[in-house]
């Protein structure tokens, strides 16, 4: 397990943020495009489980959200922060 404080990745126009949070790990979007930021409702047990939820969720969020197209692949490189 890291010692990291939280890990962020992009996405498209979205920047994914998972951060601890009372004991578990959160999922933020941070939308540029759309100058939103939002918690995903669902707090994961790990960071991984977190960052494996990520693509997806951000997915929905340009997809179907904005009806955006998704012109991003479907990788995520995460750094620590």
């Amino acid at each position: 397990m890291s010692n990291a404080h939280g890990f962020k990745a992009v996405y498209d126009y979205v920047e994914i943020v998972v951060e601890p949070k009372d004991g578990q790990w959160r999922l933020i979007l941070n939308d540029t495009r759309h100058a939103e930021n939002a918690e995903h409702d669902e707090l994961f047990p790990s960071a991984e489980e977190a960052r494996d939820a990520a693509l997806a969720v951000a997915q929905h969020h340009i997809n179907i959200q904005h009806n955006d197209t998704l012109l991003a692949g479907n990788i995520l490189s995460w750094t620590e922060i």
